[in-house]
Protein backbone atom coordinates (compact mmCIF):
# COMPACT_ATOMS: atom_id res chain seq x y z
CA UNK A 1 0.00 0.00 0.00
CA UNK A 2 0.91 3.38 -0.71
CA UNK A 3 1.88 5.99 1.20
CA UNK A 4 -0.68 8.54 -0.10
CA UNK A 5 -2.90 5.63 -0.29
CA UNK A 6 -2.55 4.55 3.62
CA UNK A 7 -3.18 8.59 4.52
CA UNK A 8 -6.28 8.93 2.53
CA UNK A 9 -7.63 4.80 4.05
CA UNK A 10 -7.02 6.41 7.28
CA UNK A 11 -8.49 9.52 7.08
CA UNK A 12 -11.79 7.74 5.52
CA UNK A 13 -11.59 5.60 8.46
CA UNK A 14 -11.29 8.44 11.18
CA UNK A 15 -14.31 10.27 9.29
CA UNK A 16 -16.59 6.91 10.35
CA UNK A 17 -15.97 7.02 13.65
CA UNK A 18 -18.77 8.58 15.56
CA UNK A 19 -17.21 7.41 19.35
CA UNK A 20 -15.94 10.37 20.33
CA UNK A 21 -14.02 8.20 23.22
CA UNK A 22 -12.68 5.86 20.53
CA UNK A 23 -11.52 9.15 18.72
CA UNK A 24 -9.63 10.01 21.65
CA UNK A 25 -7.96 6.92 21.89
CA UNK A 26 -6.53 6.70 18.47
CA UNK A 27 -6.11 10.63 18.84
CA UNK A 28 -3.68 10.05 21.98
CA UNK A 29 -1.93 6.81 20.98
CA UNK A 30 -1.15 8.66 17.29
CA UNK A 31 -0.10 11.64 18.60
CA UNK A 32 2.45 10.00 21.24
CA UNK A 33 3.56 8.09 18.75
CA UNK A 34 4.57 10.98 16.10
CA UNK A 35 5.67 12.91 18.60
CA UNK A 36 8.41 10.20 20.85
CA UNK A 37 11.32 9.56 19.64
CA UNK A 38 11.34 6.55 21.27
CA UNK A 39 7.46 5.69 20.71
CA UNK A 40 6.72 2.05 21.06
CA UNK A 41 6.23 1.48 17.00
CA UNK A 42 10.15 3.53 16.75
CA UNK A 43 10.93 0.04 19.52
CA UNK A 44 9.66 -2.41 16.47
CA UNK A 45 12.46 -3.56 13.82
CA UNK A 46 11.01 -3.24 10.43
CA UNK A 47 10.02 -6.76 10.13
CA UNK A 48 8.08 -6.74 13.09
CA UNK A 49 6.66 -2.96 11.80
CA UNK A 50 5.93 -4.61 8.30
CA UNK A 51 3.83 -7.98 10.66
CA UNK A 52 1.92 -5.37 12.51
CA UNK A 53 0.50 -3.40 8.97
CA UNK A 54 0.19 -6.93 7.35
CA UNK A 55 -2.23 -7.88 10.88
CA UNK A 56 -3.48 -4.63 10.15
CA UNK A 57 -4.65 -5.35 6.45
CA UNK A 58 -5.87 -9.60 7.66
CA UNK A 59 -7.94 -7.89 9.98
CA UNK A 60 -10.02 -5.85 7.49
CA UNK A 61 -11.09 -9.45 6.40
CA UNK A 62 -13.91 -10.67 8.77
CA UNK A 63 -13.26 -13.96 8.01
CA UNK A 64 -9.47 -13.40 10.12
CA UNK A 65 -11.41 -12.21 13.11
CA UNK A 66 -12.00 -14.11 16.47
CA UNK A 67 -15.10 -13.22 18.46
CA UNK A 68 -14.45 -11.63 21.90
CA UNK A 69 -17.06 -14.46 23.39
CA UNK A 70 -14.65 -17.01 21.56
CA UNK A 71 -11.64 -15.60 23.27
CA UNK A 72 -13.11 -15.04 26.92
CA UNK A 73 -13.75 -19.11 26.43
CA UNK A 74 -10.41 -19.64 25.36
CA UNK A 75 -8.84 -17.59 28.06
CA UNK A 76 -10.84 -18.35 30.88
CA UNK A 77 -9.02 -20.68 32.52
CA UNK A 78 -6.08 -18.56 33.28
CA UNK A 79 -5.55 -16.58 36.56
CA UNK A 80 -6.07 -13.44 36.96
CA UNK A 81 -3.29 -11.46 38.21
Amino acid sequence: MKLAELKSDFHELIDKINDPELLVQFYGAISQSVKAENSLWASLSKEQQKQVLEAYDESEDEENLISLADIKLKYDKWPLR
